[in-house]
């Protein structure tokens, strides 16, 4: 991983914080929450850029965030390839 550390990025991911990153030249988000009641967590990745919001790249609900972290490093969301696949292409980023 590109100006960060994976391991500090999955602990990251576990909490469900707010993270942005860049692979490719394309700038991504991935958050997550609980719902109200704290029975269902959400994690769902978006890429940010210059146009309107157009939903979700990826989402996934689950009991605890920690299943959603890992649906997300498992998903094969770049052209078949997961998370940790691509990692030490991805720069961690900022706004």
């Amino acid at each position: 991983m590109i100006d960060g550390n994976i391991a500090e990025f999955i602990d990251q991911l576990y909490y469900g914080q707010e993270i942005v990153f860049i692979y490719k030249g394309k700038k991504y988000f991935i958050q997550g929450w609980w719902s109200e009641d704290k029975s269902e967590t959400t994690m769902v990745l978006t890429e940010v850029n210059e146009k309107p919001f157009e939903g979700y790249i990826w989402e996934h609900h689950a009991d605890k965030m920690s299943d959603c972290a890992e649906a997300f490093l498992d998903a094969p969301i770049w052209g078949g390839k997961n998370f940790i696949q691509i990692q030490e292409d991805v720069t961690w980023g900022d706004w």
